[in-house]
């Protein structure tokens, strides 16, 4: 069995995939922007802090330059022999030289304890001109001279990101360097903050789109129960206001459909009842012919003959009878009329009064068991179309001397009416099938009857069309048939 997918979890799958798609491209998007503008802000970072350092370091180098050339002037002013005569001034320059007049200073864990997380992650070195050691943070790693601009190394296992600047005139270099690690985790963290409320919000989205999607689709099952609680008869169109423009071609298409199997089924209806009204008259005349006949005959083979013919043309007429029955039952105002009160009682009496004399010609006891009132809605015409058939189904299906029952009744919800007999009744197996058009089953052998095949199928279609109940069970002492139309009470 094929299985049929719903349109709106199909909306709602490739809604949602397509909005996570897209997610996932703004997700790409914002990493690779937020990683770019870092990259952009920490590197400017970078080069203001080796400028602002390289600034406050260069006049120390200056004051170290000029206190250089103070020293030499002295020694060349006093001369070996004038520094030896003062000891003193031989230890302070004996000093100076050791350390050769350059100042060395070191930052004994600064960058941690400025307080910040992203400290422990900052470095700095600043070099003298020949590769000499001014400044170096303790926690730095050991950062090679470079050339002057950005690059990045791996140092005691971890990537940094390092900016050189040299000083050209004293060849002074600093270094400033930062770790990726803090870098990425900061990019991470904004990537983060800005997706995780679009995420939360997916649930209430999907929500949302159900039910956006949902009202959107309500014309479509608007239009589904609309065809599905009607009538196999109602072909009227179905109306297209307010309907979406995708399903606009299809109901048209549908209308046009009703139009065509309502203009045919009507083309048929009418054939059927002005060939039968047609067939009336010329049968009628037929039969006046063969019993003037008749009885003008005296030859005893000429008699049988013209009986046998008189017989089929009977049987013709009733046929013509019934399709005429069929034809006003199928017709399509007879729902319409569908809406008064009726008493079965009062036409059953008047269909047991007409049928009298059939059934007095068979030796049929034909009898009543009828309260004073049975009321039901619907339309007189055809109810007494209805019982008119069950009746003369049974008057003609029951053998010679036999005995049928019209009764009926009513209680707080429904009310029935039921047609019994002694005859040869139907066999259990063939009881769905006596409602079919023309089919005769083998009581109507039995019983001597030649009927039509269509007195059932004129009693479905008006139960049909009053929404009531039939019943096949067992006849009058456990024989023949039994039929019961049950109705609502009105």
């Amino acid at each position: 069995m094929t299985a049929h997918r719903s349109i709106r979890r199909r909306l709602l799958a490739m809604l949602i995939s397509t909005i996570l798609l897209v997610w996932l491209v703004v997700l790409i998007l914002v990493y690779s922007v937020a990683e770019h503008e870092v990259e952009e802000v920490f590197d400017a970072d970078l080069a203001r802090s080796a400028r602002i350092l390289q600034s406050l370091l260069l006049h120390e180098v200056e004051e170290e330059a000029e206190m250089a050339a103070n020293v030499r002037a002295v020694v060349e002013e006093l001369g070996a022999e004038g520094i030896r005569s003062n000891p003193r001034l031989a230890a302070i320059l004996h000093e100076y030289e050791k350390e050769d007049g350059k100042e060395k200073l070191e930052l004994v864990g600064a960058a941690q304890e400025a307080g910040h997380e992203y400290g422990a992650g900052l470095a700095f070195i600043a070099r003298y001109g020949d590769g000499t050691m001014m400044m170096r943070d303790r926690a730095a790693p050991e950062i090679p001279m470079a050339q002057d601009g950005y690059a990045d190394m791996q140092l005691s296992g971890e990537s940094w990101r390092i900016f050189s600047l040299t000083e050209k005139q004293t060849g002074f270099v600093v270094q400033v360097g930062e770790k990726q690690a803090f870098r990425a985790e900061l990019v991470r963290y904004m990537t983060r903050n800005t997706l995780t409320p679009l995420l939360l919000a997916l649930p209430i989205l999907a929500v949302l789109i159900w039910a956006v999607v949902g009202h959107a689709l309500a014309p479509l099952q608007r239009v589904a129960q609309e065809v599905s609680m009607r009538e196999p008869d109602s072909l009227y169109p179905i109306d297209d206001a307010g309907t979406p423009l995708e399903i606009h071609g299809l109901l048209g298409s549908l209308n046009k459909l009703f139009s065509r199997l309502r203009s045919a089924i009507r083309r048929e209806r009418q054939f059927t009842a002005d060939a039968a009204h047609e067939l009336r008259t010329p049968l009628a005349a037929l039969k006046t012919h063969l019993q003037v006949a008749r009885a003008r005959s005296a030859e005893p083979a000429t008699r049988e003959s013209l009986d046998q013919a008189l017989e089929g043309v009977d049987r013709a007429t009733h046929s013509v009878e019934q399709l005429l029955m069929l034809a006003r039952a199928d017709a399509e105002q007879t729902k319409a009329l569908v809406n008064a009160p009726v008493d079965l009682r009062e036409i059953a009496l008047g269909v047991v009064s007409s049928l009298s004399q059939q059934a007095f010609d068979r030796d049929i006891d034909l009898g009543v068991d009828l309260p004073d009132v049975v009321a039901v809605q619907g339309d007189a015409t055809a109810l007494h179309l209805m019982i008119r058939n069950l009746v003369d189904n049974a008057v003609r299906y029951t053998p010679v001397g036999g005995m049928v029952t019209v009764s009926a009744g009513s209680g707080q919800e429904e009310a029935w009416i039921e047609v019994r007999d002694d005859g040869v009744g139907v066999a259990v197996e063939e009881r769905e099938k006596i409602f079919d058009r023309f089919h005769r089953g083998v009581g109507e052998q039995a019983a001597g009857a030649k009927g039509s095949g269509l007195g059932l199928s004129i009693v479905k279609r008006i139960i049909e069309l009053h929404d009531a109940r039939i019943a096949l069970g067992d006849g009058l002492d456990g024989k023949g048939l039994g039929v019961r139309v049950t109705f609502s009470a009105a």
